[in-house]
């Protein structure tokens, strides 16, 4: 496979996306693909949220150790179930980034096959989230606190008292600066998750090799093309950006066009109860009534079915295709990875042996030909 630059791997990323989800399509296989990509993003990045409930402040007057031995016990618990959640989706991202490369279709036998891997893999995650998250924790709790600071202070209005507007100017400072801070914590983490992601996990997979030789194989892939690898993420989080966008505005027709769907599908149910309550008089209203609210609920239901299918299918879809381009970036640098996206022509073609003619058989078996001079023979 030949090396691609940032720019060149987009297209081929969109056709292994199509390969994956849509060649065939089926409406249950397709979007069992794509809701298996969505649960692996989940365990992209490992953030110990339940644990930062141990260094909040206490309310004031609610500082006792009964309190905190409650709030111990529940950020312990959280953890834990945090964990296990974490373990379910760092081992489906392993099988994610296997899809796309064979494009297998069933993931049953994938996720058998990393039951051993998916250690030392969870193990560098918990450790890069955990340290990244206390490294940072600070200034996100600084950041908090003076929110939660200028919250208190406002001045209360009282009832018919019209509000001063340079008073919610503090209110808009602090709260536009908690939000920056908490942007650059994800953008951190995302950053440093994306590295080990596209950089580290194929050597990892591919090869039997340690998770620390697999990191060293990804630096030095960094290190030997640093311009085009910086373009690479810059790409990827353009592309994640409009990605999310497009998916939000097909999520808006989709519901649009649900909501067109389910205005129909009920007005002609209410004609068609009306009408039954009409022709069966007052001996029919119980049963319409009760019909009624059985459609109503079953329009509910389809409702909710066909926006959740529909938006996790789309989400899925701009994740395989963000996977996809980091492999076919990659693909180029790494030789074993390349083959697999692209396999050679193989070995070249021999023609069988060719065998005589009957003429030639006949020449060869009776001696050289007779010479059409006399004088010469």
């Amino acid at each position: 496979m030949q090396r691609l630059n940032a720019i060149d791997a987009i297209a081929p990323a969109f056709t292994r996306t199509h390969e994956v989800l849509l060649h065939p399509f089926r409406v249950g296989r397709s979007w069992k693909l794509a809701a298996s990509m969505y649960v692996g993003f989940a365990g992209s990045v490992f953030v110990p949220f339940p644990l930062f409930y141990l260094f909040t402040p206490m309310i004031p007057g609610m500082n006792t150790a009964t309190v905190r031995a409650i709030v111990f016990v529940v950020a312990t618990l959280g953890t834990l179930i945090f964990l296990g959640i974490f373990y379910l989706c760092a081992r489906m991202s392993l099988v994610n980034f296997e899809t796309v490369v064979t494009r297998q279709k069933f993931i049953a036998p994938m996720w058998r096959r990393y039951a051993q891997r998916v250690w030392p893999w969870i193990g560098l995650k918990v450790v890069l989230g955990t340290a990244l998250s206390a490294a940072m924790a600070p200034l996100v709790f600084r950041a908090g606190k003076q929110f939660l600071a200028t919250m208190l202070t406002m001045p209360r209005l009282l009832p018919g008292e019209r509000p001063d507007p340079a008073m919610f100017l503090p209110f808009l400072h602090q709260i536009l600066g908690f939000y920056s801070v908490f942007a650059v914590f994800f953008l951190v983490l995302k950053l440093a998750s994306t590295l080990v992601d596209d950089f580290a996990l194929p050597f990892f997979l591919l090869e039997d090799i340690s998770l620390m030789a697999a990191l060293r194989r990804g630096l030095g892939v960094l290190k030997a093309d640093p311009l085009h690898s910086l373009l690479y993420l810059l790409l990827k989080a353009v592309l994640s950006v409009i990605g999310f966008l497009m998916q939000y505005i097909a999520n808006f027709f989709a519901l649009l066009l649900e909501l067109l769907a389910g205005l129909l599908v009920g007005g002609l149910g209410a004609g068609a109860l009306y009408l039954i309550a009409h022709v069966g008089g007052a001996a029919m209203r119980p049963v319409v009534a009760l019909l009624g609210v059985a459609g109503l609920v079953l329009l509910y239901v389809a409702f909710a079915v066909c926006t959740f299918w529909f938006q996790t299918g789309s989400i899925g879809y701009l994740l395989t295709l963000l996977e996809a381009y980091a492999v076919y970036f990659l693909g180029g640098r790494y030789a074993l990875l390349g083959n697999l996206l692209e396999p050679g022509p193989g070995p070249p073609f021999t023609p069988p042996p060719s065998f005589p003619s009957e003429d030639e058989r006949k020449d060869r078996d009776g001696g050289p030909p007779l010479p059409m001079n006399p004088a010469v023979a």
